[in-house]
């Protein structure tokens, strides 16, 4: 009886979760305190804001490249902001290779709900944002655009690329990938896959998987870089230099 109890518990316990996160929309408020932390100190790029559909509005970094090669939308990982990390060290350096760059604050969930699954319930307003961002860089008469995504934020823009097959990229650099992306066989654009070696298993795992949808499209390939830890920490020099090396044979 009691291990039984302890797992019917179990499944409520989890269907309770399971609900709450379904019922999340972003943390408007963790928003707001990662732009208050970062625009202060902000002196690469200006701070704009766009509009995501019913008079919500979010943050973007825009740093504008003029006779540049194109433009690159950055979506960072899960419960960040536009200037994180890797993200914020690919939207200066591609810029200073010749992109204009508008780095998206993705949504977020509260921290303690920081948690893969419960972020799809985030996906619909993620693709919004990806694109009022496409639409921003289009009204700049971006000729060219890409997206470079890391970690969530490449699950996030797989999900916008699965509803919107004929998006007009000219490339996507997808960083530490959960999953495979099977749906993208048949798209136009080319596509880089980059993990570390070391990454989680989830993304390690599905490399084969997503390696055969890369053989099929022209001017893909596939990464481990060998110092890349979880979502690619410590690989950061290779990433910088494998993205834009990527950009600048897709662009030409």
């Amino acid at each position: 009886m009691f291990p039984q109890l302890r797992r019917l518990a179990a499944a409520a316990l989890a269907a309770i979760c399971s609900c709450a996160a379904l019922a999340q929309t972003t943390d408007a408020a963790r928003e707001k305190r990662w732009a208050d932390q970062i625009l202060p100190g902000l002196l690469v790029g200006e701070a704009i804001y766009l509009e995501s559909g019913g008079g919500r509005k979010f943050l973007a970094l825009y740093t504008p490249v003029e006779r540049g090669k194109g433009a690159v939308l950055l979506a960072h990982g899960p419960g960040l902001h536009p200037d994180h990390g890797i993200t914020g060290e690919l939207r200066m350096h591609l810029a200073d290779r010749g992109y204009s760059t508008l780095s998206l604050q993705m949504p977020v969930l509260p921290a303690e709900l920081d948690d893969g699954a419960a972020y799809q319930a985030l996906f619909p307003e993620a693709a919004r944002r990806i694109a009022a961002g496409m639409k921003f860089l289009q009204d700049k008469d971006a000729r060219r655009i890409a997206i470079v995504s890391h970690a969530m934020g490449s699950g996030m823009t797989y999900a916008f690329l699965r509803a919107n097959a004929d998006a007009p990229l000219f490339a996507w650099a997808a960083l530490s990938f959960y999953g495979g992306f099977p749906e993208l066989a048949r798209t136009g654009f080319p596509i880089l896959d980059v993990y570390g070696a070391a990454d989680y298993r989830g993304i390690r795992g599905a490399a084969g998987e997503r390696g055969q949808v890369l053989r099929l499209r022209p001017g893909s390939r596939q990464l481990a870089v060998p110092e890349g830890g979880r979502f690619l920490a410590g690989g950061e020099k290779a990433v910088l230099r494998e993205v834009a090396a990527f950009l600048d044979a897709a662009a030409r």
